[in-house]
């Protein structure tokens, strides 16, 4: 009696470090994000760097294969504010900024994004970060706060104890998600968002704190 042969097994997706040469794949997942735009030069140059506090120096290259195929990438580095920004290091240690998420059209809906950002997520708590930002079309919002991030905002405000840090981009809204004790997000009379409190030493928000002209009154 001859017996059907049995289906080939599914093979499993696997999230690891991107590598120089899958630069080609990373630039065609990546230019899925915005359309039109070319994929920043930095993403080169990123995949160069040797393995750091992250997969690449400072910066998170992460790639979701199937089989031999690479269908996800999350690129994620220091916020840009934050390279002429007065407290540099101390940020540098405390906060990441999510770049671009993408995943082949024809692998959506398996859950490979969540993958991915579950996985920035563990590097970076071993790494000793403390916030995850990113910015997103207003039509993902409910994908980012069923992961735990406080998503469409209308802008990113943060206390730092040099003032505040406003950043806007349009046609995008803020997430963050705070990844230690201590770092959080506190409602401000007059703010446009939530405020990011307890980043770095020193810059609690208290209950008292007012929004006024684009400042923190305490």
């Amino acid at each position: 009696m001859q017996h059907d042969a049995s289906p080939e097994p599914t093979p499993a997706v696997r999230i690891g470090r991107a590598r120089f040469r899958d630069l080609d794949a990373v630039c065609d997942l990546l230019s899925l994000v915005s359309p039109g735009e070319p994929v920043p030069r930095t993403v080169p140059v990123a995949l160069s760097l040797p393995p750091g506090r992250l997969t690449h120096g400072d910066c998170l290259c992460l790639t979701a294969r199937l089989g031999d195929r690479i269908v996800g990438v999350l690129m994620a580095s220091p916020p840009h504010w934050t390279e002429t920004h007065p407290l540099r290091i101390e940020l540098l240690r405390s906060v990441l900024y999510i770049g671009g998420v993408a995943v082949a059209p024809d692998v959506r809906g398996q859950g490979l994004a969540s993958e991915l950002l579950r996985a920035a997520e563990h590097h970076s708590r071993l790494a000793g970060l403390r916030l995850l930002t990113l910015e997103h079309p207003p039509g993902l919002t409910s994908f980012y706060t069923r992961h735990g991030y406080t998503a469409g905002q209308e802008r990113l405000l943060v206390a730092l104890p040099n003032g505040m840090q406003v950043r806007k981009m349009p046609g995008h809204q803020s997430a963050v998600k705070p990844l230690v004790p201590g770092v959080g997000l506190t409602e401000v009379p007059g703010a446009p968002a939530r405020v990011v409190t307890g980043l770095l030493p020193g810059c609690a928000v208290p209950p008292s704190a007012r929004y006024r002209h684009g400042r923190l009154v305490l």
